[in-house]
């Protein structure tokens, strides 16, 4: 899957699924430094997400201080040729004008290797 790299920050489109409704998403932050991967509410509104009675809640910590998240679970979240289905991610409020940040809970557990030279995020086998 190709990667872009604007100077500060190494971006990426995915397409994910919830609750059967698809939608694609660029400039998806790669980022080896988030445990989670996360997305803004804003950006996730279009195919109905929203938080709900019995969503788990809870504060994340970083750089810019804490900040409320809920939880959903995706019907899917598509990287390239990559499917991982039923997939946890948090939403939240990022700073602006970030879409989300893909984190280890993907990267690591699918085997993702990050090639800096030819700006690429690939797994080099199948895990299905």
């Amino acid at each position: 899957m190709k990667i872009f790299y604007d100077g500060q920050l190494l971006t990426t489109s995915i397409t994910l699924c919830f609750r059967g409704k698809l939608m694609q998403l660029s400039d998806i932050i790669v980022d080896t430094g988030s445990s989670h991967t996360v997305f803004s509410p804003d950006a996730l509104e279009a195919v109905g997400v929203k938080y709900e009675n019995g969503d788990p809640i809870y504060e994340a910590y970083g750089i810019g201080g804490n900040v409320p998240f809920y939880t959903k679970v995706m019907d899917y979240i598509q990287l390239d040729a990559l499917k991982v289905n039923r997939v946890e991610v948090d939403v939240g409020i990022l700073p602006k004008p970030h879409k989300g940040l893909l984190g280890l809970d993907i990267l690591k557990t699918q085997g993702f290797i990050l090639d800096m030279h030819k700006l690429e995020l690939y797994v080099p086998y199948s895990t299905e």
